[in-house]
């Protein structure tokens, strides 16, 4: 890179240099590295000998092995005094509050019973709740993805999920591609501070609410992963995020977007080329099965 401290050879150089950054955090992995130098390896070669399933952060360093961490805050989580590199932070044993517990506040339900009798779908027009997240393969809109050989060919494009009753009556089947669509996108353009009040109702009266258009194509995956009634979709694919069709109305309380819920109309517009090849986008399921423990 031209500069002093950057000359880096390899990712596993990266990979070791950015390790002491990570100390203290849920993404710990700095006595993976420590441990690799002290038996003469490289980082990522003490990583690989852990296999596909790897080892979780936060990382700890316990009787001369390294040790993952199935789940935070639990009270239940046994370590004797932090050994090596190992720290334990107080969220290992309970939240990173004054009480230890979680603190879960409340939203009254009148302040949002209005906006969502606004934008539960109506099922006589062919309208689906549609709901977005992520796959483990990918990072957020996968813009480095692309480079990517492996990644791009197990998404390649964006994809839905759909429960196999619902598919049968638009005659889709996995592989095809369909169309996701809505004219009933609503759009908040001014603040709340601009009404009395916490109700959308008061919004829409004042003029602060659009509706719009949005549209994305998917490749269809039928599976009953997903209730009827419910699609699931990557949320921000390239060229086709899921987002589009989500409302743009942050919540009254946080303002924060509510991006994870929003409606669609959905058609069969054909058959992709992923439905009769074996090389790129798998239709597996990718129900997560928990190991049975003792």
């Amino acid at each position: 890179m031209g500069y002093e401290g950057y000359d880096w050879k390899d990712g596993n150089d990266v990979f070791e240099e950015a390790a002491r950054f990570s100390r203290g955090t849920v993404l710990d992995y700095y006595p993976l590295v420590w441990l690799a130098k002290r038996q003469g390896k490289r980082a990522h070669d003490l990583l690989r000998e852990y296999g596909t399933e790897g080892i979780q952060t936060p990382i700890r360093y316990e009787g001369g092995k390294l040790v993952g961490t199935e789940r935070l805050h639990d009270p239940e989580l046994k370590v004797g005094p932090p050994e090596g590199p190992t720290v334990h932070p107080k969220w290992l044993f309970e939240f990173d509050t004054h009480s230890g517990k979680a603190l879960l506040l409340k939203t009254p339900w009148e302040v949002v019973s209005d906006y969502q009798a606004r934008i539960t779908p109506d099922p006589a027009k062919g309208e689906f709740w549609l709901t977005s997240g992520r796959v483990n393969e990918k990072w957020q809109s996968g813009s480095d993805d692309a480079r990517k050989p492996v990644i791009h060919a197990r998404w390649p494009e964006n994809f839905i999920e759909i429960h196999p009753d619902d598919a049968a009556k638009y005659g889709i089947e996995s592989g095809d591609y369909v169309r996701l669509f809505s004219d009933d996108i609503l759009v908040q353009t001014d603040g709340w501070i601009r009404v009395k009040g916490y109700r959308f109702t008061d919004l829409d009266k004042a003029g602060y609410i659009q509706r719009t258009s949005a549209e994305i194509r998917a490749v269809a995956i039928v599976t009953d992963d997903i209730r009827p009634g419910v699609l699931f979709s990557y949320f921000l694919f390239q060229n086709n995020p899921a987002n589009a069709l989500a409302h743009a109305v942050p919540d009254p309380i946080s303002n924060a977007p509510r991006y994870k819920l929003g409606k669609a109309q959905i058609e069969r517009i054909g058959e992709s080329p992923y439905k009769s090849a074996f090389d790129q986008m798998s239709f597996k399921p990718r129900t997560v099965v928990p190991k049975a423990s003792g």
